[in-house]
Order: structure tokens, then sequence, then C-alpha cells
């Protein structure tokens, strides 16, 4: 397990790498690629990390829920981060003008259908299982958290980093609590498609 845990960050990694990195390539198509592949590296490492009756109502109101208040989290976290860091702003901007990058329906199906059940998938459903497996609930819970951020820092992006810093703390604790991937997908599908797309904080 070791191997192939370090084997698929180390991927993970240098596919974010590739994603927020390098200047060549869409990124929508890039990002789609990028989790696509960890998505079945996961799959293949440790099967299917969710059973189909786990997908009831009860677990679809809680992730809608919890997308509610990441929201309102964003909302308060970015006007206290305006507030006190001067560069913040224009890095909320930068981040926004990806979407520039695709006509919004695509975007949409994208967040949607591929980046938000694919990560969960990827770091929920094996990197946090297997962190916790082999290092114990807290001990996983932080480090499936921080390398979820840490994947991000080849964006550049301060305000990125610690966007995903605080949005994998969010998921590992709704993964953790829950015990499924139900209310994880549910919950960064739309989040990611209300703060991005629908009702963005810029």
């Amino acid at each position: 397990m070791p191997n192939r845990f370090w084997s698929l960050i180390v991927l993970a990694a240098v596919g974010f790498g590739w994603v927020f990195g390098c200047p060549h390539g869409n990124f929508w198509v890039k990002i789609t690629a990028t989790v696509c592949v960890l998505c079945a590296g996961a799959l293949l490492a440790a099967g299917v990390p969710c059973r189909r009756d786990e997908w009831c109502l009860r677990e679809v109101m809680i992730g809608v829920g919890a997308a509610v208040l990441l929201y309102g989290i964003f909302w308060a976290g970015d006007a206290l981060a305006a507030a006190v860091f001067g560069f913040a702003p224009r890095q909320v901007e930068a981040i926004y003008a990806i979407r520039e990058l695709g006509h919004p329906w695509m975007v949409g199906a994208v967040l949607l259908l591929v980046t938000s059940p694919g990560e969960e998938v990827f770091w929920r459903g094996y990197v946090q299982r297997q962190a916790v497996l082999r290092w114990g609930s807290r001990p996983g819970f932080a480090i499936a958290a921080l390398l979820y951020g840490a994947v991000h820092l080849a964006s550049g992006n301060v305000m990125l980093v610690m966007a995903a810093l605080v949005a994998g703390l969010f998921w590992s604790a709704l993964y953790s609590w829950r015990g499924n991937l139900t209310a994880c997908i549910v919950s960064h599908a739309l989040w990611t498609v209300g703060v991005f797309l629908l009702f963005p904080i810029r």
C-alpha cells in the first residue's frame, strides 16, 4: 500500500503541476484529463469507494446543506482576506478568470460531472481512507487535507491554495462524519458550480 499510495500522490502533484503550472493547453481539458487519470488510479488501487445504498435522500440533503455552509464560509473568508491581504482581490479575480477559458455550459458540466465526483473519489475515497487506515483517524484526516491543499501550490496563487486547504479540511471533516462519499460529492459539485458560475463571490 505505501508505494502505491505515494505513487498516486506524486502523480497527483505532477498532474496538478501540469494543470496550473504549464501555460500550454486549455485549463479545462487538462483538469479533466488529470482528474480522470487520478480517479482511475484510485479505483484500480482500492476499488469503488462507495455503495449504491449510500445514495439516499438524507445524504444528498446533508450534501446540499454542506454546500450552502461552505459557500457562507467562503463569502465571509473573502471579505476577511480582502481586508487583511492587499493581494487577495487580484488573486481571486485571477481564479475567476479561468471561467473565460471555456463555454459556461461546458465548464458547468466539467465541474458537476468530472472534477467534483472525481476529486472526491480520489482525495476522500482513496487518499483519506488509506491515510486513516495507515496512520489513524486524526493524522489521516490532516494528511489528506494538507495534500489536497499542497497540490495547488503549482498555481502560485496564495488565495487558491488557501481555498483548497479550507475546502479540503471541510470535505475531509464531512467524510469523517458521514463515512461515505455521497454528501461530499453533492457538496463539492453544488459548491463549485455555485461559487464559480451561479453565485460568484466576485
